[in-house]
């Protein structure tokens, strides 16, 4: 579990205005009635999710896409450097993700470095880095041979 906390001031009834100076309204968050606290009190939103570990070899999962398509060509490119892997299919929310594990142990780190970390790999950025229905610019940069 990952929590982030904004803070913030409460300015009139339901009305809290951020560090940021964004202004969000009571109702926004809640069908509950504004608190009832005084104007110019501190206050904190904590917003805490699951953070999904695809990305750091946890249990062999080194990449994650909504794509399978990406995990495809990522496999075979890994393939070639044999390093063999397989994919799973899970679902997150209404959605289907798609994980690419390396078989051994072993291979892990080099999978890691090849498809994200080191400057000498691709270099992709996961899917969640870009708008729900933006392809994965990276990818399609790395395909094309940019």
């Amino acid at each position: 579990m990952k929590l982030t906390k904004i803070k913030g001031t409460y300015t009139d009834l339901g009305k809290i205005e951020l560090e940021n100076t964004k202004t969000i309204n009571w109702t926004d968050l809640t069908d509950e009635k504004p608190v009832e606290i005084p104007f110019g009190s501190n206050v904190e939103l904590v917003i805490s999710f699951d953070e999904n570990d695809f990305l750091t070899g946890k249990d062999g999962i080194i990449w994650a896409s909504y794509d399978s398509r990406q995990i495809d060509i990522i496999k075979n490119s890994l393939f070639a450097q044999n390093i063999i892997t397989n994919v799973q299919m899970i679902n997150l929310g209404n959605r289907k993700m798609c994980l690419l594990k390396v078989n051994d142990q072993k291979d892990v780190d080099e999978a890691i470095n090849f498809v994200w970390k080191s400057n000498n790999g691709l270099r992709l950025k996961p899917d969640w880095s870009y708008s729900d229905g933006e392809t994965n610019k990276s990818f399609e940069q790395w395909l094309s041979g940019h």
